[in-house]
């Protein structure tokens, strides 16, 4: 009989709280097991972030949480990290300064776009929302990074904050600013994503932005315009797309 989530959450803090990290991993592997299929050879993330969130509501309160974590992250694969991802999603509104010195402990294990996202939309855009100036400066770091996973896990935190926080434009667009001439596809999807959440918002100040970009001869640039001005009104699209034109002719 499959067990529910609140079930397998608990057996997971029970493993964590005895300290048995390889005991933890074999009760996920057996219970996620029971959810795969001839079909589906992998584990729904729906389910493995509901998993997260339970083991994040049991560990809230406990001092040896983080460590027991982060050893489950460095053991584990990627059921394993979208649950400890989603119980980090708990945890950082509630604990700021540990939630941030687990990330920075992690950021070297990121190799995949999946893995990367969730990070973003739940943990880093939490640890953003309480402090805006050091997580938006440690973003600005990651972006100048030779690692593609880091300055994509950047971009991807702005879609979830400009969503909390629907007035920051300004500070959503000053730091996509610094990425508009990234060469590779995976964080270039990401900035034109960006772009489509903030024009949400404000769509006034992401056209300025877009005008101004769209004067620059760079394929990388135009192909994040491209991308990124689709919630925008159709002529000013059009707008767009004759100033790229200009520029290659």
């Amino acid at each position: 009989m499959v067990k529910d989530k609140k079930e397998i959450a608990k057996l997971i803090y029970d493993g964590l709280k005895k300290g048995d990290v390889e005991l933890t991993l074999s009760l996920i592997s057996k219970e996620l097991e029971k959810e795969k299929t001839d079909k589906l050879r992998f584990t729904k993330t729906p389910l493995l972030n509901s998993i997260g969130q339970e083991l994040g509501e049991l560990l809230i309160m406990e001092n040896w949480k983080f460590e027991k974590l982060l050893r489950l992250w460095k053991k584990g694969k990627r059921d394993e990290r979208l649950i400890v991802i989603s119980a980090l999603e708990k945890i950082s509104k509630k604990n700021y300064e540990n939630s941030k010195q687990f990330v920075l402990k992690i950021l070297d294990d990121i190799s995949d776009w999946e893995i990367c996202d969730q990070l973003a939309l739940r943990v880093i855009v939490n640890l953003a929302i309480q402090n805006q100036k050091e997580i938006f400066s440690l973003m600005e770091r990651w972006i100048n990074s030779e690692n593609k996973w880091l300055r994509r896990l950047a971009v991807a935190t702005v879609p979830p904050y400009i969503r909390a926080r629907k007035t920051e434009s300004k500070i959503c667009l000053e730091f996509l600013n610094k990425t508009m001439r990234e060469k590779d596809r995976d964080v270039k999807k990401a900035i034109s994503w960006a772009l489509r959440e903030v024009t949400k918002k404000d769509p006034k100040s992401v056209f300025k932005f877009l005008q101004k970009w769209a004067k620059v001869d760079n394929k990388n640039t135009k192909w994040i315009i491209k991308e990124g001005m689709k919630k925008l009104l159709e002529k000013e699209q059009k707008e767009l797309k004759s100033l790229i034109t200009k520029v290659e002719t």
